[in-house]
């Protein structure tokens, strides 16, 4: 398992959805594929990958491998879309909405603590860069309670924490969500 360094959104990332306040780790998971244990491997990989990011920040995540536990979700859950007209348009009046628990995933892509520009079609256009084979992903939900990395997001905002692997292409996204203000 190795992490896709050159992968389009990375670079999108950068520069067009550069106000995305979210974590993602893009793997190559290739024939090494076992279902859930793949999915636990990646998030581990995914959280040494995050800890280099951070060491700027002399930031150590802590990972209790044994309190790790996930739960599948349908693809369209997580891919979900807000339903309000609000993120449709930013210029209409911004709205209080009630959070479902767990976080979903467009949730955290379009409302980070300080805001953001995003609308649906931007989470829309980048998700279909992300996961071209929307048919062939398997998606898990992980627990927050296995590691630090969650520690913030636990003030206020939320976290969340998935994996989705694309059984066409062999690659494993895990995308982290914890922040606060």
């Amino acid at each position: 398992m190795f992490e896709l360094t050159k992968h389009k959104a990375y670079e999108l990332l950068k520069t067009t959805w550069s106000r995305v306040s979210l974590d993602y780790v893009i793997l190559s998971v290739g024939k090494d594929y076992e279902g859930y244990v793949a999915h636990k491997l990646a998030v581990i990989e995914a959280f040494r990958i995050l800890e280099l990011r951070l060491a700027a920040f002399a930031y150590q995540l802590n990972i209790e491998v044994e309190n790790m536990v996930a739960t599948k979700v349908d693809t369209e859950e997580f891919l979900m879309l807000p339903s309000h007209a609000y993120y449709e348009d930013r210029s209409k009046k911004q709205v209080c909405i009630n959070v479902p628990a767990p976080m979903p995933y467009w949730y955290a892509f379009l409302e980070p603590p300080y805001g953001t520009p995003y609308v649906k079609s931007d989470f829309i256009r980048f998700n279909d860069i992300l996961f071209p084979n929307r048919q062939a992903l398997e998606v898990y939900r992980w627990n927050d309670d296995f590691s630090n990395y969650f520690d913030a997001g636990k003030e206020w905002w939320g976290t969340g924490l998935w994996s989705v692997y694309d059984r066409k292409t062999g690659t494993m996204v895990v995308i982290g969500a914890s922040q606060t203000d």
